[in-house]
């Protein structure tokens, strides 16, 4: 037994310490900007520590009670992980099918059916190629940077989901100035879609909080230009929206410029700042998958506020976080590059 302790007392004392200091660092780093990757691999590592430290702690105790009801625990938690893992391809092929049903059918609303696909195809695929040619050098090299690659994106899928449910935890404060609602585009070139309604809606229910609360009225910026399929400027009709749904219409901005998000984020604050607001004192609503990547671009223009999200609908969610990947992988493009060269290195190197 006393063996056993001290077996196991050093490497209980070092994941202790690794642990309150993954803690401490996770909360600087959330609390100076909760919008980065980096929140989100402290976290992912912060939760893996926390697993590693209460497992030692209980093989420390040696209590046998503690430690069934542990790994039942453990069990629990595993089973419908691993079931989930095993149908993956068949959830996201399901997933597909009904987007494909309820929306357009472009090609970012079928990114999860192509990937259903591609999550049984490659498999066979490698399975046949193996059967077809046994022993050969090129399908087992192939399949290795297959598999690295898969980790190496699964790896900041984990990233980018953990980084979503942080900015998910935020709740702002109503001693606001002004809340910036960021376009989504208009139904036949005219209406406000259910999308955007949210994000508006979300906007004047926050104004009518801080209202309530503190007496004084948020001005909201609608924000969003005419696309080429518009008859209007997105803010404007935004703003008639908003009006109809119970805003003032003397507390809105209107940017009718706008393309994309950046510009949002950049036009918004040059109508802010022509009036004299205070950049500090503000947030910004969007569907609550896009508030991670909409902070990145309100940083770059030099806004430091947070967001808040709308609901997305459930069916629609895997779709929407797919795409928000994608985006955020394209910002960092030249880095992924240079890894994925990395791997088809290593790759080469584990097989000569």
């Amino acid at each position: 037994m006393s063996r056993l302790f001290s077996l196991l007392a050093m490497p209980l004392v070092l994941s202790l310490i690794l642990t309150g200091f993954l803690t401490y660092a996770l909360y600087l780093l959330v609390k100076k900007n909760r919008y980065r990757l980096l929140c989100g691999i402290v976290a992912n590592f912060t939760i893996l520590s926390y697993f590693i430290t209460l497992t030692l702690i209980l093989m420390f105790l040696n209590q046998p009670m503690l430690l069934r009801g542990y790994f039942v625990l453990v069990v629990i938690i595993a089973i419908p992980i691993i079931l989930l893992t095993a149908i993956s391809a068949y959830l996201f092929i399901f997933n597909g099918l009904v987007v494909w049903r309820r929306e357009s059918h472009s090609l970012g609303n079928v990114l999860t059916l192509i990937i259903g696909f591609l999550l049984i195809i490659v498999p066979v695929g490698f399975h046949l190629l193996n059967h077809w040619w046994p022993h050969s050098k090129t399908i087992t090299f192939l399949q290795n940077v297959s598999t690295f690659f898969v980790r190496y994106l699964l790896f900041w899928v984990l990233t980018f989901l953990m980084s979503f449910v942080i900015t998910k935890l935020f709740r702002p404060k109503y001693d606001q100035e002004y809340v910036i609602v960021l376009g989504s585009g208009l139904i036949d070139g005219t209406k406000v879609s259910p999308l955007l309604g949210s994000r508006i809606q979300l906007a004047i229910d926050f104004q009518k909080a801080e209202l309530k609360k503190t007496g004084k009225e948020v001005t909201l910026v609608m924000s969003g230009g005419q696309g080429g399929d518009e008859k209007l400027p997105e803010g404007i009709a935004m703003k008639k929206y908003a009006v109809e749904h119970g805003a003032s219409a003397d507390q809105i901005l209107v940017d009718d410029k706008s393309k994309n998000t950046f510009e949002n984020m950049l036009f918004s604050k040059e109508l802010l700042e022509e009036r004299g607001f205070n950049l500090k004192k503000g947030i910004f609503t969007t569907s609550d998958y896009h508030v991670f990547r909409a902070a990145g671009y309100a940083r770059l223009v030099g806004l430091n506020i947070n967001g808040i999200g709308s609901k997305t609908s459930s069916y629609f969610l895997p779709n929407a976080l797919i795409r928000e990947y994608i985006a955020i992988l394209l910002n960092h493009k030249r880095f992924h590059f240079l890894m994925a060269l990395l791997i088809v290195l290593l790759s080469a190197l584990i097989f000569v």
